[in-house]
C-alpha cells in the first residue's frame, strides 16, 4: 500500500483504538473510512489510565490541551491490600512522571477520551459512517471489497479490524473460535466526589489486591468525578455480550468475601454499580497473525486483555 491509492484505508470500529488509527491515517495524508455500527458514537464503560507513553503521542497530536481540560492527573498510585487494607506499595506519579518521561501519568472517562479523538478526527478530515457494521471482505493482495450488514460495499486500500473482542474482521481473518467468557465480573461505577464523604475521595489511583478478586478507583473528568472497577470471580450471566447489565452492591460484596473496613466502606458507598462479563480469546500463535496482506487487526481484536 502507498500513500498515492485512491481507495481509503477503512476502519471497523469507532471506538478508541479505531478512531486514533483513524487520525493517525489522516496525519499522514492517507484517506480513510471509518465504519461504525452504533448510530451514534457512545463510549459505554467507565474510566482508562493513560501512561505518559500514551499521553505523549496525543501531545505530539495537538491534544494536549484538550486532555488537560477533561482528564485528572493523580499525585500518586497505591496498592493496597484488599483484608487488612495495608499499604503494600507507592508509586509517585505528577510532577514526577512528567520528569521522568516528558508526559504526565492522566485518568480519564472514556467517553472524554472518545470525544476527543473524535473532534480531531473530524477535523483532520476522516469520513465517518455511524450504523454500518463491518461483515467481511473480498479481494486480494491487489485490492480489497470491505462489506457491511447494512448493504454498503467500499473499495479499500486497507482494513483495520478494530471492533472489539467479538470482531468479525478477526473471525474471517483468522477463523478462531468465538470469544470466550473468562469467569470474572466486573463491576463499574461513575460518582461524584461532591457526593462522598471527604475521607473517601481521592486524587490518587488506589489499587486494592486479594484472593479471587480485584479493585482499582481513580479521579476522573478533571477529579470532580471517581471511577471504581471491582473484579470478581463469577458465573456467566444470562445475556453475556451485553457488558452493562445491572449490578447489585449485594452480589458484588457476596462475591468479594471478607475485605478491610476501608474497602468494604468505600464500596458500600456506591449507590449503582453496572455489571460487565469478561471476555477473551485464545492468545495468537504470532503477530503475523494480527495482519495479513492488507488486512490488520487493532485492540481488542487482535489481543483482549483482562483490565487487570
Amino acid at each position: 500500500m502507498t500513500r498515492n491509492e485512491r481507495n481509503p484505508v477503512v476502519i471497523a470500529g469507532g471506538g478508541i483504538g479505531g478512531l486514533a488509527a483513524a487520525l493517525a491515517c489522516a496525519r499522514q495524508r492517507v484517506p480513510v473510512q471509518l465504519l461504525e455500527r452504533a448510530t451514534q458514537l457512545s463510549e459505554v464503560g467507565a474510566g482508562i489510565q493513560l501512561g505518559p507513553n500514551v499521553t505523549r503521542i496525543l501531545q505530539a497530536w495537538g491534544l494536549g490541551a484538550a486532555l488537560a481540560q477533561v482528564a485528572a492527573f493523580p499525585k500518586q498510585l497505591q496498592a493496597r491490600d484488599a483484608q487488612t487494607g495495608q499499604v503494600l506499595g507507592t508509586l509517585r506519579l505528577g510532577e514526577r512522571a512528567q520528569a521522568l518521561y516528558g508526559a504526565p501519568y492522566a485518568t480519564i472517562h472514556r467517553a472524554d477520551l472518545q470525544g476527543l479523538l473524535h473532534r480531531a478526527a473530524q477535523s483532520a478530515g476522516v469520513d465517518m459512517r455511524l450504523g454500518q457494521t463491518v461483515q467481511g471482505w473480498q479481494g486480494s493482495e491487489a485490492a480489497l471489497q470491505v462489506n457491511t450488514v447494512q448493504g454498503l460495499s467500499l473499495q479499500a486500500s486497507a482494513l483495520i479490524g478494530a471492533d472489539g473482542v467479538w470482531s468479525a474482521v478477526r473471525q474471517q481473518l483468522l477463523g478462531d473460535a468465538p470469544a470466550r467468557f473468562t469467569g470474572h465480573l466486573a463491576y463499574r461505577a461513575l460518582v461524584p466526589q461532591a457526593d462522598l464523604p471527604t475521607h473517601l475521595r481521592s486524587d490518587q489511583v488506589t489499587v486494592w489486591m486479594g484472593p479471587r478478586l480485584h479493585v482499582v478507583h481513580y479521579p476522573v473528568r478533571s477529579g470532580q468525578w471517581l471511577n471504581l472497577v471491582a473484579i470478581v470471580h463469577g458465573a456467566k450471566p444470562d445475556q453475556a455480550q451485553d457488558w452493562d447489565q445491572a449490578g447489585h452492591t449485594q452480589a458484588l460484596m457476596q462475591a468479594m468475601g471478607a475485605v478491610g473496613r476501608d474497602l468494604h466502606e468505600r464500596l458500600a458507598s456506591v449507590p449503582a454499580w453496572r455489571q460487565w462479563a469478561l471476555h477473551d480469546r485464545a492468545p495468537v500463535s504470532a503477530a503475523s497473525q494480527m495482519a495479513q496482506g492488507r488486512v490488520a487487526l487493532l485492540g481488542d481484536a487482535a489481543h483482549p486483555m483482562r483490565p487487570y
